[in-house]
């Protein structure tokens, strides 16, 4: 399992911003670079909650995929790399969310897909049914995604669906989920 440092040098990453989950570096722009975000755990997230970040991602792109009309709506974006101290994932050029979802006219917001009153409404409608506590906060957890103004959940117009690219756990959330998922 590689270190930050390891990705750092290969990739030649640089700061993109800081961010209290932990600071995001990019790939510099260049033709053929690739298109990389890498979060680095140097913040309120430690290093040792790598493993639960990546398991809730894939949980709750499992919760998703256990209703097929959701899942044709959205998909959490899984990591490229899962390494000691960091998760690269994909990086996005799209519009994000908080844009289809901004309420200042004066913004001039862009008209929503389709997709984002169905999307909102069949997650509304899976996730109040939820008893399980794993899945209680992988509910917990998306509703930031697909419920709120967030730029890490972005409309993908080829695949006409939305995109979270990246969840926004709590540190107690993470705490909680590596406690279940011990169980």
């Amino acid at each position: 399992m590689r270190a930050f440092a390891d990705i750092e040098r290969e990739l030649g990453l640089k700061k993109f911003i800081d961010s209290a989950n932990g600071t995001l570096y990019c790939v510099p722009p260049a033709r053929g670079a690739p298109r990389v975000i890498v979060r680095r755990f140097d913040r309120q997230l430690p290093p040792s909650l790598v493993p639960a970040y990546a398991e809730l991602l894939a949980a709750a792109q499992a919760w998703i995929e256990r209703d097929p009309e959701l899942a044709q709506l959205v998909r959490v974006e899984q990591p490229r790399e899962i390494g000691a101290d960091f998760i690269a994932r994909t990086h996005f050029n799209a519009t994000a969310l908080a844009a289809f979802l901004e309420t200042d006219p004066e913004e001039d917001p862009p008209d929503p897909p389709p997709e984002l009153a169905g999307m909102q409404g069949r997650f509304r409608l899976r996730a109040d049914g939820t008893s399980d506590p794993r899945d209680r906060l992988v509910t917990t957890t998306l509703a930031r995604s697909v419920l709120e103004p967030t730029r890490k959940t972005f409309y993908d117009h080829g695949a006409e669906q939305f995109v979270i690219a990246d969840l926004k756990p709590t540190r107690d959330e993470l705490d909680r989920w590596r406690d279940l998922a011990a169980r």
